[in-house]
């Protein structure tokens, strides 16, 4: 079996609401997706943080898909980003599991979990609002659709930051988990007072108070916050987990598929977060390719040893996200606040292409 073709197609709408992180106004949803066709007849999707660029790809055709590492550690080396390359890679995965009538997650060494606890990830701040406006009534809604975690965002300055949720921690009660989101928006100083204005809300995690690569600072933050750290979703590449997992700068590390490298890197990841006893939970923010992918790589992961081990939570987008929601013939939902996992041979999922022509701006294709 070979690589025959392989399209890239740049997908973005306008949401009908701009809605906030701390540091930027979402005003559209922006994705790339790669399309893979073999000459055995099966053809694969991908996802990627962008689009890589024709001639990069070039090195890929008339190759076996099932040598997913050596082309990815090709393309490294031609100079192609993880993150541009992301797509590509889960693609091939998804020819190889097509093609021995296998589910990724049983290429990958077989699922732990059939199904996996999700938590909601939304409550922004959305454009014409007050800070704390319409928080409790997301929340509780979450809540009452199944939801036994949520996850906010935060990053507005301490004040703020502990009005807002004080506000979700009232709605939801005290038994469901709330972990909160700064997205890079502090230093150092201004992370550390950030946590300590919010942890009487009992917070499950604090996730990305500062850039991914300032190392140093996440150390400095572990050490004073008294919940949880997390980060790492816009990290590329496996070389570029290594400082903040080895120098255990955070207690969740949180590799997107997307961006990370796809499966081939986010297994490397895995192993590197495993032998430096710190817990892997992806992080999912894109289309219903995106979520598939997440779905088999994070269903591989190990539980913890005791008897009532730390969940598995898998990050599940409730804001307005019409390429999670339509890209997919069938698109994948939670049922009382869990996901099952896919079964069906290779990513398992059937892409509508009228949805697809609908969003795409610009396609490229390279052929052999």
């Amino acid at each position: 079996m070979k690589v025959t073709k392989i399209h890239t197609y740049d997908l973005s709408y306008p949401v009908e609401r701009a809605f906030a992180t701390s540091c930027v106004w979402n005003r559209a949803r922006t994705i790339g997706v790669v399309e893979v066709e073999t000459d055995a007849g099966i053809t694969g999707w991908g996802e990627g943080s962008r689009v890589p660029a024709v001639g990069i790809l070039t090195h890929a055709l008339g190759r076996d898909p099932f040598d997913a590492q050596v082309l990815a550690a090709e393309a490294t080396t031609a100079g192609c980003t993880p993150g541009a390359w992301s797509g590509v890679d889960i693609a091939l995965y998804d020819i190889m599991g097509q093609a021995v009538g296998r589910p990724v997650h049983q290429l990958l060494g077989g699922a732990v979990h059939e199904r996996l606890p999700v938590y909601a990830s939304g409550l922004f701040l959305y454009d014409g609002d007050e800070p704390t406006a319409g928080l409790a009534q997301e929340a509780g809604a979450y809540v009452a659709a199944g939801f036994s975690a949520v996850k906010m965002k935060i990053g507005f300055g301490a004040r703020i930051d502990a009005a807002r949720v004080a506000a979700v921690r009232a709605a939801i009660g005290s038994e469901v988990l709330l972990a909160v989101d700064a997205n890079c928006a502090y230093d150092a100083g201004t992370a550390i007072a950030s946590t300590r204005a919010v942890a009487e809300h009992d917070i499950y995690w604090y996730e990305e108070p500062v850039p991914p690569t300032a190392v140093e600072a996440y150390r400095e933050i572990r050490q004073a916050a008294p919940m949880q750290l997390a980060g790492g979703e816009a990290l590329e590449g496996l070389n570029k987990f290594r400082d903040i997992v080895s120098k255990r700068a955070l207690d969740i590390v949180q590799p997107d598929i997307s961006i990370a490298g796809g499966f081939t890197a986010c297994r490397k990841i895995d192993a590197l977060t495993e032998a430096h006893g710190l817990r892997t939970l992806p992080h999912m923010w894109g289309s219903s390719i995106r979520l598939a992918a997440t779905l088999h790589w994070q269903a591989t992961l190990p539980e913890g040893a005791g008897l009532v081990p730390e969940p598995c939570l898998f990050e599940f987008d409730m804001t307005e996200n019409k390429l999670r929601t339509e890209l997919a013939l069938t698109p994948y939902e939670q049922r009382d606040g869990y996901v099952v996992v896919p079964d069906a041979p290779g990513l398992g999922l059937q892409i509508d292409r009228e949805v697809l022509a609908r969003y795409t701006r610009k396609k490229q294709s390279v052929s052999d």
